[in-house]
């Protein structure tokens, strides 16, 4: 099988000639690598293809081309920066008011004088979130209005056609990410923030909501027959850490399904990121009926890798290994370890083998090492 072949195949829960190996390769930024040593085998500033070149052709991994399709208009309202007592601010003066947020301005902080809307590092350094009413996300729509359809297509026939001449050098899958949903509502509401807003204003949530799965389809419409592979849908802080099953069908349910369909219609499957909080919502992950779940943390408390495979593998394929957290930092005993375990439990079929979700710069190498000549030994 050529790696697109196979892979595109363990998603399917078809079999394989031999489970396919996908690592995702996390340079962290500057300020989240103060203090350790870069540990990857190619320099920061090394070209995509040729950290691409060595991912696959040094050591044999299932690699996919992965990218995005921007469906913003230009920006045509300038933003106001300032920075007071130790506190930054970002505004934008638009035709629905004024669009505000402010952050603690300190050393960890990685963005410099700028406040991105999508962010984790926004949550721990909020002073104010960007939304907190409805006249905010009105603000909020003035600076990202979405472009028509026929521009949003040519956006996405470029990137795809890009991504898809760097793939075919080794007979790779390509994979666009579409859409964050509650994860992308947490960058700009705050986690806390976010959490009350599910029940004391639930229509300003749906409303973000409905917004973003306006943008998400329109893209993935526009994708389909640009010869695309998967789509990835980022649910990393959709999980039971913060929601109920209950309520992440309300908000979520009906919107993935479609999303999902709407792929499926354009012949491409459907990835879904999950992390932590997932065994309280086996049920509802079943029911979203999504071709395959990446990320899910085999290593965290509480988590039962049979029962989950059992749970889903009628519907769902897996991405998953050794964990982040847990194995790779502890060293190459901990994550052959992990990868046997793996095996034992969800191969041959349904398994794309990952770490969970990504190997850092600045994590020792001798373990990324060790999980792939596991891999080789068990594949």
């Amino acid at each position: 099988m050529t790696s697109r072949e196979r892979i595109t195949a363990a998603v399917r829960r078809e079999p394989v000639d031999y489970v396919p190996c996908c690592i995702a390769f996390n340079p962290l930024n500057e300020v989240q690598r103060r203090g350790h040593r870069w540990q990857f085998p190619w320099d920061p500033d090394t070209p995509r293809d040729e950290q691409l070149r060595y991912q696959v052709e040094e050591l044999d991994l299932d690699q996919v081309v992965s990218f995005g399709v921007n469906a913003w208009q230009a920006l045509e309202i300038e933003p106001q920066i300032r920075l007071e007592d130790g506190v930054l601010h970002k505004s934008y003066d638009t035709p629905a008011g004024v669009l505000h947020a402010a952050i603690r301005y300190d050393e960890k902080w990685p963005h410099g004088r700028d406040i991105p809307f999508y962010s984790d590092f926004n949550i721990g350094h909020y002073v104010e979130p960007w939304i907190e009413n409805e006249q905010d996300l009105e603000a909020f729509m003035c600076v990202r209005r979405l472009e028509d359809d026929a521009t949003i297509r040519a956006r996405a026939e470029s990137a795809a056609a890009d991504a898809r001449e760097l793939a075919d050098r080794w007979q790779l899958a390509t994979m666009a990410h579409c859409g964050m949903g509650m994860t992308g509502a947490q960058h700009l509401f705050g986690a806390t923030q976010l959490c009350l807003m599910t029940i004391e204003n639930p229509d300003l949530v749906d409303a973000y909501l409905g917004y973003e799965h306006e943008m998400n389809v329109r893209i993935l419409r526009a994708l389909c027959g640009c010869n695309v592979d998967m789509v990835r849908r980022n649910g990393f802080y959709e999980t039971a850490d913060f929601y109920s099953p209950a309520m992440l069908e309300r908000f979520l349910g009906d919107r993935l399904r479609a999303e999902r369909d709407v792929a499926h219609e354009g012949g491409m499957l459907m990835t879904y990121t999950v992390h932590t909080g997932v065994m309280p919502i086996l049920d509802y992950l079943h029911g979203l009926a999504l071709d395959s779940l990446f990320g899910v943390d085999l290593a965290f408390p509480g988590v039962e890798p049979r029962r989950l495979r059992d749970a889903l593998t009628d519907v769902s394929s897996f991405w998953t290994g050794p964990s982040s957290t847990y194995h790779l930092w502890k060293g190459p005993d901990a994550t052959r370890k992990a990868v046997r375990e793996t095996f034992e439990v969800f191969a041959p079929e349904g398994l794309v083998l990952s770490p969970c979700v990504s190997a850092h710069s600045i994590m020792p190498w001798e373990s990324t090492l060790a999980m792939i000549d596991e891999w080789r030994r068990l594949r």
